[in-house]
């Protein structure tokens, strides 16, 4: 998974309602929504083109029906947007970003309590190594709000064909994953979740 830019301030945390009943998460299942083009520039500019998808495969994404496009917003207000897979064992968190404009009102907790909170099913995001300060900051967030880092190797496979794979770590919640069990979300969920790379979608 990808997040972008709440993380860069990460917010001091504070006690709120594990509900958050004012958010509103949308779900939607076509590019001609009327925020698509919303979400998608913000997706655009959030994600350097190898971390993201082509707009002519997401078309074809968005009606697989273990594939949620989410939009948030916050009494009327875009807040941002969370992209995942709801797998029968697990819940992939691919993309997640927040509006420019609202950092540091502490909507990237926010966003991710509210999904821990939707169901017991664990949850599985993917970080970049802690090779960095604003990395290492990051994977600090994440074990604040109880995510586990695990230190099994991981390629992130490329969103077009020809890409390369991307080195990443994963982060998992409320347990940390087995190497097998790691390497058997590779192998089962990666030809669904890159199905137009690396299985037979065209």
């Amino acid at each position: 998974m990808h997040i972008r830019n709440f993380s860069r301030n990460l917010p001091q945390f504070y006690r709120h309602s594990k509900t958050d009943k004012d958010m509103k998460y949308t779900r939607i299942k076509t590019t001609e929504h009327p925020l698509f083009l919303q979400i998608w520039n913000l997706y655009k500019s959030s994600f350097p083109p190898e971390e993201r998808r082509q707009l002519r495969t997401q078309k074809k994404m968005m009606n697989n029906p273990l594939y949620h496009f989410e939009i948030i917003t916050d009494n009327d207000v875009f807040v941002g947007f969370i992209l995942w897979w709801g797998f029968e064992d697990i819940r992939y968190i691919e993309h997640l970003a927040t509006s420019p404009r609202l950092r540091g009102n502490g909507y990237g907790l926010r966003i991710l309590e509210n999904f821990i909170s939707k169901s017991d099913t664990p949850i599985l995001l993917e970080v970049e190594h802690p090779d960095s300060e604003i990395n290492k900051r990051r994977i600090g967030f994440y074990r604040r709000i109880g995510f586990i880092l695990n230190k099994h190797l991981y390629k992130h496979p490329p969103y077009k064909k020809g890409g390369e794979y991307v080195s990443l770590m994963l982060m998992t919640y409320p347990d940390a994953i087995t190497e097998k069990e790691a390497r058997r979300f590779c192998e089962k969920y990666h030809p669904v979740i890159h199905e137009f790379v690396l299985g037979s979608g065209k």
